[in-house]
């Protein structure tokens, strides 16, 4: 069983906890709307770029389809042949063109690489390529590096009737190149700025709650003094109460002496919850600071069973001890009277009566065991989880006419952390509830 953590190593967990998720929820967030607007840019300049193409291609098509119409005319009346077939050489120019008549045949064209002929007739002549859109393919002529190109067709048609198609091509390499060194440099800024905004992120969280810390510690700082300045007055209020149902009972009435024992109750109990909290301030401050010394355990259990005798007493509980004689451990006398003392009120408070207190003490090889078990109230696995947190009463039967404030298991389990023990809830159905602490041996 693991040691639970101290209440300020939750908050710092908590605390660290929130500022990844601040942090991470900036970078997310700042890294989407920077993917956005890269992805948009790409985007609009990638389109540009095909449209500048596509109007190129389509005035190359056009003119030519004017300027050969009389061509692609005489070969559907069969006055030109293969024979009249005449191809120009333009190497200095990234465009060029094919005109392929009706049965696509090849009437004229103007070329600037004769290698890549073959391969380009073949794919023109399958009339795989749409009208009027641009498409992109890739040839591989033999011997030759791979070429991508841009490809556009553009339908000639007279009188109602297709003569033919002008092929409008062009070298993209270049142009699609850049596209590409643009989308390599957009990623790169891309995880640039993601990595600037995790960090920027990560030092805005923690400038966000800086405000929350803050009020933190002065929570806990109001706590302490609080606590300190109520103790002294409560002290003389308990004392004076206290004086008074002893001497001057007979004297009253039965209104008068209740409500006099309910003022009492009621004092016992703030003065009870000021202690707790100036405890817990003190470990919140790192001041509980346990003075060792060699104590048996059984003494102190059978000592406050003694007193806690007229209690268990009145709600007619069964007491069963299974006290071994342990070992001593190294502990503070005070803070574990304080222990007992919390575990014995938290016992007694929901423990129906009429049922059944379990106390065990036995020495393990992992340490000196104290379990303190009722048969009575069985806790949820969600009340079990968060039972050791202050102020918590999770189990509808914590009302306010209980003596407490959830405070006792809180208090429990920073004196068992000043010893470097351990503690836990354990609760079974129809089996009731154990608090089990674990107090190491002497090294």
């Amino acid at each position: 069983m693991k040691p639970l953590p101290t209440s300020q190593q939750l908050e710092d967990q908590r605390l660290k906890s929130s500022r990844i998720r601040l942090a991470l929820a900036y970078a997310i967030s700042m890294a989407l709307s920077l993917c956005l607007v890269l992805a948009a840019g790409y985007w609009i300049h990638s389109a540009l770029v095909k449209q500048s193409l596509k109007n190129e291609l389509q005035q190359l098509a056009e003119k030519e389809a004017g300027v050969h119409l009389v061509d692609l005319q005489d070969w559907a009346a069969g006055t030109r042949t293969k024979a009249d077939v005449q191809l120009g050489f333009r190497p200095h120019r990234t465009a060029f063109y094919y005109i392929l008549s009706n049965d696509s045949q090849l009437v004229h064209g103007n070329e600037t690489q004769p290698q890549l002929r073959p391969a380009l007739l073949e794919l023109l002549k399958t009339r795989e390529l749409p009208q009027g859109r641009v498409i992109f393919k890739t040839l591989q002529p033999d011997n030759e590096p791979a070429l991508r190109l841009a490809l556009l067709r553009y339908p000639v048609i007279s009188n109602g009737e297709y003569l033919g198609s002008v092929y409008a091509a062009t070298d993209v390499g270049g142009s699609l190149s850049h596209l590409d060194h643009l989308l390599g440099t957009s990623l790169a800024l891309a995880l640039g700025f993601v990595l600037v905004a995790s960090i920027g992120g990560w030092w805005m969280a923690d400038r966000s709650l800086q405000p929350l810390r803050l009020a933190l510690q002065h929570q806990r700082q109001f706590i302490a003094d609080a606590s300190h300045e109520l103790r002294a007055p409560l002290t003389v209020m308990t004392t004076a109460l206290a004086l008074i149902h002893k001497e001057a009972v007979p004297q009253l009435s039965e209104f008068h002496q209740q409500t006099l024992a309910d003022a009492l109750d009621e004092t016992r109990r703030l003065n009870r919850m000021a202690e707790e909290l100036l405890l817990l301030a003190r470990a919140d401050a790192g001041g509980l600071q346990p003075r060792l010394e060699p104590l048996l355990l059984t003494p102190l259990i059978e000592q406050r069973l003694r007193l806690y005798h007229a209690q268990i007493k009145q709600k007619q509980l069964e007491v069963v001890q299974q006290l071994e004689q342990a070992k001593p451990i190294p502990a503070d006398a005070d803070l574990l009277n304080r222990l007992l003392t919390a575990a014995l009120d938290n016992a007694l408070q929901y423990t129906p009566a009429g049922e059944k207190l379990i106390i065990k003490l036995v020495s393990t090889d992992q340490g000196v065991v104290f379990s303190l078990c009722n048969t009575g109230i069985c806790l949820a696995p969600a009340d079990l989880q968060q039972a050791f947190k202050r102020f918590y009463r999770g189990d509808p039967a914590r009302q306010r006419h209980h003596l407490g404030a959830g405070l006792g298991l809180a208090m429990i389990r920073e004196i068992m952390l000043a010893h470097e023990g351990k503690v836990k809830l354990e609760s079974h159905p129809d089996q009731g509830t154990c608090l089990i602490c674990i107090f190491p041996h002497f090294s």
